[in-house]
């Protein structure tokens, strides 16, 4: 490189940094590549387009980016720094950050190291904004077209080596991980393995999604896990999990959260910090203008939608009759850590029912909630919970949102979606929303 070429490098990087000192922090993001980089940059720069900011422009420098824009006649700079999600909660604990970005729930330790600021999983603090799946994939060659749950928790403790135990080539197997810092793999730990857990010495660890895809391309004996949105056009293995038929993660799985490798996208703030602008742009974010974006860039948005479902052989009769007639909306009201109070995204979704039936209300539409429970109790006390949790939702939509024209079904312990002990309370114990 020429001194020429160096100095104006310097210029550049000087004038870029003397910009960003002149300028206004608006807020600060960190946390989840997933997020941090397409999707955060894309939200912040629609939140300042309906602030009225002008002159928007993003500057990157690798893992981190810079939203400039002038508000009021002002400079003003939004800085997402998306090195994983982990980072987003020691950044809110050390104050350098506003917004945590995270592709996975906040851990027990996270929850108490930040106690301080609050209860991080109260709905002040905790929002869901879209969600994504992590999508198993292996080489284009590779003649394996479905794994259970079980099979990819071998693989990954390194009890299957080689693809011809599976029916596969005779050919080592090459597992691909992320990093420890990364949501994405505390996502695959969790679902696979109940829990984090170290990466083994035959594991092949990447730095990010882009390095798992490449190498997937390039390996016949690879196999790795992605989100999503960048696993199109790469050999997708579908998943089995419970009683579920072995599935590839489309977005109307995902929307429902049976996909047993679904996870949610979320942003945390410091309950005890205001901030306008920071309250602003996450409601920004949950309005039907964010949840657009976030279709956009490839994830799953919380905007309902109607989806045919297949009807269950096995299916009561009642439920049988309802998935043959009716259509099943992508809202799926889950609870508490199993506990019997709604979980966050539960509460914001009453609300997107209450939207979503207003805008139908040129059509009769008969509302059906279907209450499913665990397996760790008989058949009679199954039945009991799952209709215990159905009218949890009745009556969280008669007395907060006035709607009291739907109906219950209670089918017990049917079509679990996990037989993991640990799992099966927050998967299997929900209310399905139905509408004829």
């Amino acid at each position: 490189m020429t001194t020429w070429s160096v100095a104006l490098l310097l210029l550049v990087w000087n004038t870029a940094a003397a910009s960003d000192n002149a300028a206004k922090v608006l807020f600060r993001l960190t946390g989840s590549n997933t997020i941090g980089a397409d999707l955060a940059p894309a939200q912040v720069k629609s939140y300042l387009k309906s602030q009225g900011a002008t002159d928007i422009t993003q500057r990157n420098q690798g893992e981190k980016h810079w939203i400039h824009a002038r508000l009021n006649g002002q400079p003003v700079v939004v800085p997402i720094i998306a090195l994983g999600s982990s980072t987003g909660f020691k950044a809110l604990d050390e104050g350098t950050a506003d917004i945590g970005m995270a592709s996975r729930k906040i851990k027990p330790r996270e929850v108490a190291m930040l106690s301080r600021f609050g209860n991080l999983t109260s709905p002040q603090a905790e929002h869901v904004i879209g969600l994504d799946a992590l999508v198993i994939t292996i080489h284009r060659d590779n003649p394996i077209t479905q794994l259970t749950m079980a099979q990819l928790a071998q693989i990954y403790r390194g009890e299957i080596r080689n693809w011809a135990q599976l029916g596969g080539p005779d050919l080592p197997i090459r597992p691909l991980h992320r990093d420890m810092e990364s949501g994405t793999r505390a996502t695959f730990d969790g679902e696979v393995f109940g829990r984090s857990r170290a990466t083994p010495h035959f594991i092949h660890e990447v730095a990010g999604n882009h390095e798992t895809r490449a190498l997937v391309q390039r390996d016949r004996g690879a196999i790795g896990y992605l989100p999503y949105a960048d696993a199109d056009g790469l050999h997708k293995v579908a998943i089995k999990s419970g009683d579920l038929a072995a599935v590839v993660p489309d977005r109307g799985i995902i929307a429902t959260e049976d996909f047993p490798l679904t996870r949610r996208l979320y942003l945390y703030r410091n309950p005890a910090r205001f901030n306008p602008h920071v309250d602003g742009f996450i409601h920004h974010v949950e309005s039907r203008a964010g949840q657009q974006i976030v279709a956009q860039i490839g994830f799953i948005n919380l905007t309902p939608v109607a989806l045919k479902m297949a009807p269950y052989a096995n299916a009561p009769q009642n439920y049988r009759e309802l998935m043959e007639n009716g259509a099943r909306l992508s809202i799926s009201f889950r609870f508490a850590d199993g506990s019997t109070e709604l979980d966050n995204r539960a509460l914001r979704d009453l609300h997107r029912l209450q939207d979503f039936m207003a805008e139908e209300q040129n059509r009769t539409l008969s509302l059906t909630l279907v209450g499913f429970s665990d397996r760790k109790s008989n058949s009679n006390i199954s039945d009991l919970i799952s209709r215990f949790r159905a009218l949890k939702v009745q009556g969280a939509l008669l007395r907060d949102h006035e709607m009291g024209d739907s109906q219950i079904m209670a089918v017990g312990a049917f079509a679990p979606l996990t037989p993991d002990s640990e799992q099966g309370p927050v998967k299997n114990s929900r209310v399905e929303v139905w509408i004829n």
